[in-house]
């Protein structure tokens, strides 16, 4: 991107965008307004430089403004960048072709990614902390009906439940069982048919000596996964409770 083409910095207080909950834009103490085709540009290049470092003008106006023509879309483009830059020089950084979020931008989605991404590498210390963050409700900008939010949102639900589960593995790891089991029930509340997360529980169960809470659980999953999909749990998962199962009419048996 060329240097000519890029706004300077402000070097006042770093923008800090909000996406998990709903949109919000700070700078310092201010709230920042902006109209909804600025909004969606903003949200658009976060998401997009989780992946990739800028983004392609043309490609950003055909997203965001499909049913509209080029020229048209390229023209709601130029509008919503004038307002975010009005707004502040550090949000973007606009090129002739190239477009992308500027790199003062503190964004909650990329926190949120590398809190998740650290517990599943195992580069956590306090083993309790990152689960105060991981197990809110954070559904990303609810209420909005964009097409290019579908995968985002599948991408960071299936983060979200993978880090959980590491989380609680490591609590387990660490002796701590009964906030690894809390952290579980939360996960299958939400996912009751995850069998790596119904499996995760169990195994928790059995670790802290409580083989009576580990059957009912499976006997809880396997009815459940019978009734909702006719299967059964994998042999890895019979085996590991000394369960023989066999389905009938009324459903699967255990003994």
């Amino acid at each position: 991107m060329p240097s000519s083409d890029k706004l300077a910095g402000s070097g006042g207080a770093r923008p800090i965008l909000a996406l998990l909950g709903g949109f919000s834009l700070r700078i310092g103490t201010a709230t920042v307004a902006l109209p909804l085709h600025a909004r969606r540009v903003l949200a658009y290049l976060s998401l997009d430089k989780i992946s990739e470092p800028d983004c392609d003008r043309g490609v950003l106006a055909e997203r965001l403004w499909a049913d509209s023509s080029p020229d048209r879309s390229r023209a709601s483009l130029r509008t919503a960048l004038w307002r975010i830059r009005r707004a502040s020089p550090d949000l973007v950084l606009v090129g002739i072709d190239r477009v992308r979020l500027g790199d003062r931008v503190d964004v909650d989605v990329h926190r949120y990614r590398c809190r998740a991404g650290h517990i599943l590498s195992h580069q956590i210390d306090d083993f309790t902390d990152p689960t105060e963050l991981l197990s809110r409700t954070a559904e990303l900008l609810p209420g909005w009906d964009e097409v290019w939010l579908l995968l985002a949102r599948e991408q960071l639900r299936q983060l979200r439940l993978h880090a959980l589960e590491a989380a609680a593995v490591q609590m387990c790891e660490a002796g701590g069982f009964a906030a690894a089991i809390d952290v579980l029930l939360a996960v299958v509340a939400e996912e009751p048919l995850r069998e790596s997360a119904q499996a995760k529980l169990i195994e928790a169960h059995i670790s802290e000596g409580n083989l009576s809470e580990a059957r009912r659980q499976f006997d809880s999953f396997a009815t459940m996964l019978w009734n909702e999909l006719g299967l059964l749990p994998s042999a890895e998962l019979v085996g590991r409770v000394g369960a023989d199962a066999f389905p009938s009419e009324r459903g699967p048996h255990f003994r």
